[in-house]
């Protein structure tokens, strides 16, 4: 398996529009962060995208991805969402599942209805099967959608959804498993329910959102991400979904300083490549 960091930023990425900080300043390109989102290949085949956001069509030339087999949202909010029309010239071929849960899904639907209305035709938008996950037979209205269980296979790749919290909005994470390999992805998470955090043992990586030292109410801060990696004990971690307060080696600072070794704890950033 391989995963690549399309994104690392927050909602607004970095450098921010009218910003003048710093860390919007910085020259080190691991401080310019595009929206978070993350590419995943099989070694034996299946290719995912986890999130489109704003700057998906950047990040996928940046990636040079040329195919994908589904799409895998955690919520719809626009920094995780509003790129999905980028996916047009890697669905004209095939159309995409997009998974998500239920409010994702109808959300996605709503703010994106002409790529559902059959009058519109043609080349103009991206071909999507739009693809609810079931979670404890969560209940749903209308029939705009299909319905799977879990875990869902993609080529080699096995996925099972992870139920956290956004503040008081629930959402997804992902966990992805390939033959004894594991990882799991969690951005934009301020509580992780203990069904959720009893999947997250034996992980080869665990990327997580922690979006500034400050406390904030919908999002880790650096504090609570490292205490989830004390707790789960992932062979290695990354922290992603990153704000402007601290550079790349200001994070890294910080971890050393919290007693990790930067071999097992570390920012990510955008173009990062790792093998499992």
């Amino acid at each position: 398996m391989i995963i690549e960091f399309l994104g690392t930023g927050t909602s607004h990425g970095i450098p921010v529009v009218g910003c003048t900080c710093p860390v919007c300043k910085s020259w080190d390109t691991r401080d310019q962060r595009y929206r978070a989102s993350l590419y995943i290949q099989g070694e034996a085949g299946g290719a995912l995208v986890i999130d489109t956001g704003p700057e998906f069509r950047l990040q996928a030339i940046r990636a040079k991805i040329q195919h994908l087999d589904a799409i895998f949202l955690t919520h719809a909010h626009a920094d995780h969402l509003h790129g999905l029309d980028d996916v047009r010239p890697l669905s004209c071929h095939s159309p995409l599942p997009v998974y998500g849960n239920c409010p994702t899904i109808h959300e996605m639907k709503e703010r994106f209805s002409y790529v559902f209305r059959e009058t519109q035709a043609g080349g103009g938008k991206p071909q999507l099967i739009p693809t609810i996950v079931a979670i404890d037979m969560e209940h749903h209205e209308g029939t705009y959608s299909q319905e799977v269980q879990h875990p869902i296979v993609v080529g080699s790749l096995s996925i099972t959804p992870l139920p956290v919290l956004h503040g008081r909005l629930p959402i997804m994470g992902w966990l992805i498993e390939e033959k004894a390999s594991r990882m799991a992805y969690l951005t934009d998470v301020s509580a992780i329910p203990q069904e959720t955090m009893a999947l997250l043992t034996g992980l080869d990586i665990l990327i997580i959102g922690a979006l500034r030292k400050r406390p904030y109410p919908t999002h880790f801060s650096f504090d609570e991400a490292l205490e989830v990696i004390r707790t789960v004990k992932p062979k290695k971690a990354f922290l992603t979904h990153l704000c402007h307060d601290f550079s790349h080696r200001a994070i890294c600072r910080y971890i050393t300083k919290q007693g990790f070794s930067l071999d097992r704890v570390a920012p990510a950033y955008d173009g990062l490549r790792c093998k499992l």
